[in-house]
């Protein structure tokens, strides 16, 4: 027989509809998401990050038929800069896409990314997938920024050498202004900051300032 509540509560129910729906959504809702999560605190090492990239990136897939790779870039109307003042050597997204852009909308200059966390003299670059795409663009060069050599020659030569510079307040901020300003005194050209993505070539572009 069935029990005397059941038939009770069966016209509870009945008699609740919207309320019990919800109910029935709330439950089956709470039990998917505690599912999920989980799910994906187990074992998380196996599957690693989700959003990592491979070391290695093949250039076919990312460098437009319209580069040539082999030929290398055309003579330079100016060179494009970039540079890195901290001693960070994992490029972010952001980063990787700048360059990119640099390098698709000025196939004939040489994008030069100059990084101060790379070991001079040190013929490889790090394993790390912004490395190995920009690779694929033949006119892009990363190198290290050798801050004495950069200031040698030039009129903030003294300033850079002043042994209790680092003590200036904003000092990082102030040697990366200093940066691009010696970089267009010493070789001209267009320098970028590493968050810039350009849509069109600059090069017609002189003696020109833009600020964001």
């Amino acid at each position: 027989r069935m029990p005397s509540c059941l038939p009770k509560l069966t016209r509870v129910v009945l008699s609740h509809k919207p309320w019990a729906l919800l109910i029935l959504i709330f439950v089956f809702v709470s039990f998917a998401y505690h599912k999920l999560y989980w799910g994906n605190l187990e074992e998380p090492k196996s599957r690693g990050h989700p959003y990592s990239l491979s070391a290695e990136i093949s250039c076919a897939h990312y460098v437009p038929s319209s580069l040539d790779m082999a030929a290398g870039p055309s003579p330079s109307t100016g060179n494009v800069f970039f540079v890195e003042t901290s001693e960070q050597t994992t490029p972010s997204y952001l980063f990787s896409c700048s360059v990119e852009s640099a390098a698709r909308t000025h196939a004939g200059s040489r994008v030069v990314v100059l990084m101060k966390g790379l070991a001079k003299g040190n013929t490889s670059l790090p394993k790390h997938w912004v490395f190995s795409l920009l690779s694929c663009f033949p006119n892009v060069e990363i190198r290290p920024l050798d801050l004495t050599e950069l200031f040698s020659g030039t009129p903030l030569a003294q300033w850079y050498l002043q042994p209790l510079r680092h003590q200036e307040p904003h000092f990082l901020p102030v040697l990366s202004d200093a940066c691009r300003i010696v970089l267009m005194w010493k070789f001209g050209g267009i320098y970028l900051d590493t968050d810039f993505i350009v849509l069109k070539n600059l090069q017609n572009l002189t003696n020109a300032l833009g600020i964001q």
